[in-house]
């Protein structure tokens, strides 16, 4: 598994709802989540990549039960569910039970919407610019910041 932090800050907090925003990219094909990485670092989002598990859910720490450090960071997160739906779902799920207060936002194609309460789904056929307006969303409309 490929994870690489890019500037590394403290724990997210209240004052992470005006940018820059961190954002995690949780894909095994992250190039393929995001097209153009530059219109997200343009407004206001530092970018963090975790190519997370495909296959077995477990190389996840936060499905293990262990601390996600990329996690602890994020304000919000863009989440591929497509890639492998149960692996995938797993993750998801861990992700929703260890960090309840972070805006996540589930790019699949199926038509149910994410099972892990609060996900807001896109499409993968949303532009770059529906992207960004949804994890700005995200972020800005969350009730709940961690204390």
């Amino acid at each position: 598994m490929f994870q690489r932090k890019v500037h590394p800050m403290g724990p997210a907090t209240t004052e992470r709802r005006r940018p820059p925003w961190r954002l995690l990219v949780e894909s095994p094909d992250p190039v393929d989540a995001i097209s153009d990485f530059d219109a997200f670092r343009n407004t206001g989002f530092e970018v963090m990549v975790c190519e997370g598990p495909s296959v077995d859910a477990h190389e996840c720490p936060a499905v293990r039960g262990e601390p996600c450090p990329l996690m602890a960071e994020a304000d919000v997160v863009l989440f591929d569910l497509d890639s492998d739906p149960l692996t995938r779902s797993q993750v998801l799920a861990a992700m929703r039970a260890t960090r309840p207060d972070l805006p996540i936002v589930v790019r699949s194609a199926s038509s149910a919407p994410a099972t892990a309460g609060g996900c807001t789904t896109i499409r993968p056929t949303t532009s770059v610019g529906g992207q960004v307006s949804a994890l700005q969303k995200a972020v800005l409309r969350w009730p709940s910041p961690r204390v």
